[in-house]
């Protein structure tokens, strides 16, 4: 078959040609521009995406009449009812019309199946936004249900930020289940889905379907009932309105990724890049700076390069001076047998030892699996969390104190990088010292000048503001260049203090606009009592910093006492100062130290 131009497939499609682009990025091909052709058989798998055939050589007229026209499979090009880009308000922006074939038969036989789909469907097309893919869902237990996606108007994007297609899925079912819930949220995850990763609307004539949908609902799955009323044309934007803009996805208690993770992209890389060089990386910064949610994202980021990731947090087991290193090497082998058995990979050298295997066996066992999986082409990565329990300064000598096993531990993870070619790992904590200190627990430091020290700083001030312009975009807000100045004035880049302050100004925005939109002085309004309410996490983070870097502690008290005296010893200080630096808490400017924002909401 014959090479097809983007911007032709584009209109056979019925849809614009940033559109069929961007869907080719999504399934791997690189295409420069929308008069760059693409072969057949690409051509073929976008089609497929849209939910509609490769079309074939046109069949012979057929004799017989068409007495029956269906206004949704054999509507014309030209929809009289359809709103034009002129029309102003949620119409704006309108999709134009589908009119492939295939794609219709596959409306009109959702529509047969789901009678309330036709009044969604008029809605839908009322407000400027159609379907544009519509098929039966392909879950097992689940194919009787339906998918569809629709493409909004150009302001309804805008106004509650979607920039993708968003998911609807119908169910049959009069008493609606957790696990069709769940069906519905494994079709959204899927990675071939051109469509909104956190929202989906849910229709089924369960009675009780939104009060179900609001308990099963969580932040990063959003299932909003599609119950609209067929009287009112703006229902949907109701809809839209009520659940969209009730969120808060600036509140983040928890490490975050996939959806929900926003900005770090050159952190990510270099660690990404650190994975295949097998280079061993500590990530180090202030509490709540995010360093878990950056490890978190880092698996998912490598969930499909052939990388068995294991994640442990050290926090949960004993801390020197009790020897945590026989639980962690148990727990240690029990998490990789687990995961690389949700990869059906080899576990037998792993699962003959015994549940507590000593350092050297599991050395031993790891290393034969290793082998293994390279002619397979697969990794392991270990991510060891929450370092500083190892390393507890205040309560043990970490140079000369008597935990060997420690330093033991750490040798054999070094040995297994050294001799493998497809295993590292990767540190992170609150504290560098067990990177940069030259002895460790009576030996030699095995990670001292061999393992990569980076920081978590405070985000940029164009990180930050791409972050609250993407969160604030989910949720319908546009934050205007003075309050995304005063956010990151206030909070000195500081991610989780960035992320509160945000959301307390979000809690008092009205919910009843066309726009919703956040300027300066909404910020300004609620800094004193947002100060008020972190106090305490931020004197928090000031004594986790005193706890670990004795030294830099000293330093910063002198600096907030006397700047000239921190001036005149910084020479003699500098890896303490430097520290500092790498932790935000103080920069230079013309020569002259000044503490950070951070420090002066104390």
């Amino acid at each position: 078959m014959a090479k097809i131009r983007v911007h032709e497939l584009a209109s056979e499609l019925g849809v614009d040609a940033a559109t069929v682009l961007a869907r080719l990025k999504l399934l791997g091909e690189y295409v420069k521009s929308p008069s760059s052709t693409i072969e057949a058989p690409v051509a073929a798998k976008v089609r497929a995406t849209f939910g509609v055939r490769t079309p074939r050589p046109a069949p012979r007229p057929s004799p017989v009449r068409r007495d029956h026209v269906d206004p949704y499979v054999d509507s014309p090009t030209f929809d009289p009812t359809a709103p034009s880009s002129r029309q102003h308000g949620w119409r704006a922006g309108a999709v134009p019309v589908p009119r492939h074939p295939d794609l219709l038969k596959n409306i009109q036989k959702t529509r047969q199946r789901f009678p309330a789909f036709g009044d969604h469907l008029d809605a839908l097309r009322s407000l400027g936004s159609q379907v544009v893919y519509a098929g039966p869902c392909k879950q097992d237990g689940f194919k009787d249900c339906v998918i569809v996606h629709v493409r909004f108007s150009g302001a309804i994007e805008a106004g509650f930020g979607f920039t993708r297609e968003v998911m609807l899925f119908y169910s049959p079912h009069e008493d609606l289940q957790v696990r069709t819930f769940e069906a519905a949220a494994r079709e959204l995850a899927k990675k071939d889905q051109p469509v909104t990763p956190d929202i989906f609307f849910m229709w089924s004539p369960d009675q009780r379907l939104g009060i179900k949908l609001n308990d099963w609902s969580r932040p990063s799955k959003l299932a909003i009932p599609f119950l609209i009323d067929d009287e009112d044309e703006l229902s949907l934007i109701t809809l839209l309105r009520n659940h969209i803009y009730a969120r808060d996805l600036f509140y983040m208690t928890t490490p975050v990724f996939g959806a929900s993770f926003f900005g770090r992209r050159t952190l990510l890389q270099s660690l990404r890049d650190d994975v295949f060089n097998q280079q061993v990386t500590g990530v180090f910064g202030l509490r709540k700076s995010g360093k878990t949610s950056i490890l978190m994202q880092l698996k998912e980021e490598l969930h499909d390069d052939h990388i068995v990731t294991v994640l442990m947090d050290l926090e949960a087991f004993p801390s020197p001076p009790e020897d945590p290193t026989d639980d962690i090497v148990s727990d240690l082998r029990r998490r990789l047998i687990a995961e690389l058995k949700t990869h059906k990979l080899r576990t037998q050298e792993l699962s003959q030892l015994s549940d507590r295997p000593s350092i050297l066996e599991l050395k031993n066992a790891l290393q034969v699996i290793l082998k293994h999986l390279w002619k397979d082409g697969y990794r392991i990565l270990l991510l060891l969390d929450e370092i500083e329990y190892l390393t507890p300064a205040d309560r043990i000598d970490i140079a000369e104190g008597d935990m060997p096993r420690v330093a033991q531990l750490l040798s054999a993870l070094r040995s297994i990088v050294q001799e493998s070619e497809n295993f590292t790992f990767v540190l992170s904590g609150l504290t560098s010292a067990i990177v940069e200190a030259g002895r460790l627990y009576g030996r030699p430091n095995p990670l001292f000048s061999w393992a990569k020290a980076v920081y978590v700083k405070p985000l940029e001030r164009e990180e930050a503001d791409e972050l609250a312009s993407t969160v604030g975009g989910k949720m319908g807000i546009q934050i205007e260049p003075g309050a995304l100045e005063a956010l990151h004035e206030a909070s000195g880049g500081h991610a989780y203090l960035y992320r509160n302050l945000s959301s307390a100004v979000v809690r008092h925005l009205p919910t009843d606009v066309f726009q919703r939109t956040m300027i300066r002085s909404a910020v300004l309004t609620e800094l004193d009592d947002w100060k008020s309410r972190v106090q305490g996490n931020i004197e928090e983070m000031i004594q986790h910093v005193k706890r670990y870097y004795a030294t830099e502690a000293v330093m910063l008290e002198l600096l907030m006492d006397d700047p000239g005296d921190f001036k005149e010893l910084a020479p003699s200080e500098h890896v303490a100062v430097r520290r500092l630096k790498d932790l935000g808490l103080i920069y230079e400017r013309d020569g002259e130290y000044q503490a950070s924002v951070i420090l002066e909401l104390v």
